[in-house]
């Protein structure tokens, strides 16, 4: 009898052995299923995230290309408008549209009363004249400096919430608003160099005084059309019709060179960024954000720079730098190879013509980038004893030159070339590419 108790308490023993291996085998099993089940939920939100930036993408794409279409049909009109009223209402109608709002206003000051006056009204989807206006401003001009706080600000945008009284804004004013179903308001200011020349108001019926405020670069890129409108009205006080035409087409030409090819550029970015997030490539496609807010920032200092100075401007220090920097923007767009060739000994130009060239280059690349489906894009200049010349060449589908082409693009080279003594020639041919070569002769260059 007593050789058997100490087999019973190691097969015990072995027991409790068994059962805690299998015990910590399942503590085992369950960590790797919660560790499992936590991969997969982290999984689920990755997913869900991707998705909701591919949606984004999408949103800001076509926002995109409805600002770039609206901002180019502004500019056809800036060119080409009898009346500074119609383009102005123009401008209100496009930027209550583009914000997705439900009325605005527009209004200068008068700088001897100190008060705004009300020029125009957009109420029930149509642009109205101030004598037709309900508004009690249109009787009682507002003061422009308001206590506390002015709702017709010098610098920058400012959202106002109507559901209470604004400090600043007369109480009938702000009733008169609130009954037509508005809750917020947006005031664009119209800067021209140090002076506030008048101010945008749009109306929303949305309380999200934040939805307003993300809309601010968008009205301030179409009050800045506005803007020049308005200075190109001066302008036809103090010199002759003929020049101040001249001088209108010129603005336009230069806002359109610049903001079509940046706006192409950002559009082009945001495209490539939501096939990248379709393919879950995250870093590829924050890159391609990064290069479509560059490039938005490049313009809008662009267009900044042509409101507050009404010329055109280059930060570079010759022809090459700038076309260096052209260049570098076309490799930005992700979409197309570019080169930059150099022959001949380089050499400072006039600054008038370094303008007008970078210009050239600038559109024929916007074409290229919107048209031509090219794979890659050449640009070289030439510098030689009797000639300096530039050549824009791709290899896309081409073009038939000889065709009418509505637009700024090829008229506007053509004029630029013609303003510095140049020869502009266009080749293109179907499926063989085109070039742009415009030529400038040494005589000429040391004339300017």
């Amino acid at each position: 009898m007593t050789v058997v108790q100490p087999r019973d308490h190691a097969s015990s023993v072995d027991q409790l052995r068994e059962i805690e291996a299998i015990r910590r085998e399942l503590d085992l099993q369950r960590k790797r299923q919660a560790l499992l089940q936590e991969r997969a939920w982290r999984l689920e939100k990755v997913n869900e995230t991707l998705e909701q930036e591919v949606e984004q993408r999408h949103l800001a794409e076509q926002l995109a290309r409805g600002q770039s279409e609206m901002l180019i049909h502004s500019l056809s009109l800036l060119a080409s408008a009898a009346s500074l009223d119609n383009f102005l209402g123009h401008v209100l109608t496009a930027t209550v549209d583009q914000l997705g709002a439900v009325g605005g206003t527009l209004w200068f000051p008068d700088r001897q009363t100190g008060t705004a006056h009300l020029h125009f009204e957009y109420v029930d989807s149509r642009v109205i004249p101030a004598s037709q206006s309900k508004h009690p401003a249109a009787r009682c001009p507002p003061p422009i400096g308001g206590e506390p706080t002015s709702t017709f600000p010098d610098e920058r945008a400012e959202a106002y919430v109507l559901t209470y009284e604004v400090a600043g804004m007369p109480e009938e004013n702000r009733a008169y608003i609130f009954s037509l179903g508005v809750r917020t308001l947006l005031t664009v200011p119209m800067v021209l160099g140090k002076e506030t020349v008048g101010w945008f108001c749009i109306r929303s019926s949305r309380m999200d005084v934040n939805e307003m405020k993300s809309k601010v670069r968008v009205a301030e890129a179409l009050v800045g059309q506005a803007t020049l409108a308005v200075q190109m009205a001066r302008l036809n006080e103090q010199v002759r019709q003929a020049a101040v035409l001249e001088e209108r087409n010129r603005i336009a030409r230069d806002i359109h060179d610049t903001l079509a090819q940046g706006f192409t550029g950002v559009v082009l970015n945001l495209e490539a960024s939501s096939r990248a997030l379709r393919k879950q490539n995250t870093e590829l496609a924050l890159q391609h954000i990064e290069h479509a807010q560059q490039l938005a920032q490049t313009g809008l200092a662009e267009a900044r720079l042509s409101v507050g100075a009404l010329r055109p401007d280059l930060q570079q220090a010759d022809l090459v730098d700038a076309l260096d920097t052209v260049h570098r923007r076309i490799d930005a767009t992700g979409t197309i190879d570019s080169r930059l060739v150099v022959l001949g000994q380089r050499r400072s130009l006039p600054r008038e013509m370094q303008v007008e060239l970078v210009r050239i280059a600038q559109e024929s690349v916007t074409n290229i980038l919107k048209h031509a489906r090219a794979h890659g894009v050449t640009l070289t200049v030439t510098f030689s004893s009797t000639l300096v010349s530039l050549s824009i060449a791709d290899d896309g589908v081409g073009f038939d030159t000889k065709a009418h082409h509505d637009g700024f693009g090829l008229l506007g080279m053509q004029e630029r070339a013609e303003r510095i003594g140049a020869r502009l020639a266009i080749h293109s041919g179907f499926r063989n590419g085109t070039e742009v070569l415009v030529s400038v002769p040494t005589a000429c260059a040391d004339d300017t």
